[in-house]
This record gives structure tokens, sequence and C-alpha cells, in this order.
């Protein structure tokens, strides 16, 4: 049996550009890996079996870590018989990409346990496929991630600092968020050049970044604006990771946020970007 780490994410800003026909929307993030993470254990087995220490994930077909070994031998023609249990830490509904982030880490295990039988550039294809979050968990450091989440430019900046993230024990489901999404709230995609240049310090980065989905998260989750309003209240610079509910801030975490987070029965990370 092999135990592999599969990484969570935050996003640093997330703009909407568009409305896709498709359903999907056209969008602008900053995304960055860091050190919170579930373990994945997986060894060869007679069928492939999907568990979770989560009761409230599915699991087998309905979870979508077998979606994707299914898909993964539809399109290698190989059998693929895993028996694979997630540990999960990463907080479910809270915008840091876990499940797809299981995705990731399983297809490239099952792909080099294979002996590499698909390309990286099969690779993302196929992770695109499963999810529009699933292609950037190939990526490290800094990454911009486009269209609806399938194109990825490499930055070649890769931060280190301390970074707290605050899960108010709610799940938010994604697609509710986009749902709520509206012409008026896009961002044209020229009004965000000025991004470009601050990639080198998260810090400004942070200062200048907007997270529409955020913004739509804490309109609907109270919580998630208390949390926001907590950090600033004691000094800290909070933003909204993906669709919420997490919210982050760099930096340590002090007594008194600790204090706040055990009365308010809100999950408190300390973590670093990777």
């Amino acid at each position: 049996m092999e135990s592999l780490k599969s990484y969570a994410k935050v996003n640093i800003g997330l703009w909407i550009t568009g409305k896709r026909p498709d359903g999907y929307h056209d969008i602008v993030s900053y995304v960055h890996k860091v050190s919170l993470y579930d373990v994945i254990n997986i060894k060869p087995y007679i069928k492939l079996r999907v568990r979770t220490s989560n009761p409230n994930i599915p699991e087998n077909e309905g979870n979508i870590v077998y979606k994707a070994v299914k898909a993964f031998e539809d399109f290698t023609g190989l059998e693929a018989n895993f028996d694979i249990f997630i540990q999960k830490n990463i907080p479910v509904g809270g915008g840091l990409g876990g499940g797809s982030s299981n995705v990731a880490t399983v297809l490239k295990y099952l792909n080099k346990y294979f002996n590499n039988p698909l390309s990286e550039e099969d690779m993302l294809k196929l992770a695109s496929y499963i999810g529009s979050d699933v292609p950037l968990f190939f990526k490290e450091g800094l990454v911009k991630v486009s269209g609806r989440g399938e194109i990825l430019e490499e930055t070649k900046e890769k931060y280190n600092n301390e970074l707290i993230i605050i899960y108010p024990d709610i799940e938010v489901k994604t697609a509710d968020i986009y749902s709520k999404v509206s012409y008026d709230m896009l961002t044209k995609t020229e009004d965000l050049n000025i991004i470009n240049s601050l990639l080198r310090d998260v810090k400004s980065l942070i200062d200048a970044s907007e997270n529409t989905l955020g913004k739509i998260a804490e309109g609907e989750f109270p919580v998630i604006k208390e949390v926001k309003n907590t950090l600033e209240f004691l000094g800290y610079k909070p933003f909204i990771t993906g669709s919420g509910s997490c919210v982050c801030a760099l930096g340590t975490a002090s007594e008194k946020l600790e204090a706040i987070c055990k009365t308010k029965n809100w999950k408190l990370y300390k973590v670093n970007f990777l």
C-alpha cells in the first residue's frame, strides 16, 4: 500500500469574465497550493473501491475519484482495480479544492503505476474532462487559471509565506454560487492587466485582488462575513478562497484569534504556501 499526500489550494483573486453557452463561466484566478492535505491510501485490489473517512462524502460510484479512475480506464484501455481510502483533512465545501486534488493525485499515481501511458498533455485533457479545478493540481507555484479553469499559465512565482485558513463549519456548493452570477458582476479582462505586475509580492496581490464568487458567498452566508470582519478587526487582511466558505489571511494566528475560533466552533488551519 502507498500513502499519497493530496494538497489543498487557495485562490488569490477570482474574477468572472464571461458566461458561456455551455453553462460554465469564463474566469481568471491566481491559485497556489498549500500544505494542508488529505492522505490517500491506495493498493491493488480485486475491483475498484473508493472510500473516505467522511461519512457525508459518497463512496464508490458516487465519488469523483471513482469516476476519474473509470475515465482513466476508458482513456487508456487499461483495467485499474485498486482499493482507495481517502483520509479527509481538507474541509468539504470550503473552496480549497479537496476533491479535485484527490482526483489529480490518484491520476498521477495511476499513470506512473502503469509506466506513463499518458503524456502530460493527455493527462491535462483527462483532468479537464473530469473537473474544471483538476488540471491546476498538476502545476507548481502560483498558477494563473482562465477559461473555465482548463487554461493554465505558470507564473514562475512560488510563495512560502505562512497562512491562516478558517473554515466556519459550513459547506458551500460551488454550483449554487455560480448560479447567482449576473452580467453586472462580470469583469473586463483588460481591467486585470495591472495584476500581472504584482505577482512577485503576495501581499500586493492580495491587496489588489477581488473574488466575485466570494462576494456572493458572504452575502448568502453571514458567518463568512463574520469571519472576514473578525480577521479585519484583529489586523489581518482576509480573502475568501474559491466560492467559500474558507477565509484566509497571511501571517500567524494570534492567541486571541485561536480563542475566538474555539468559541465559535470555526476550524483554524495554520499552513504554508507550497
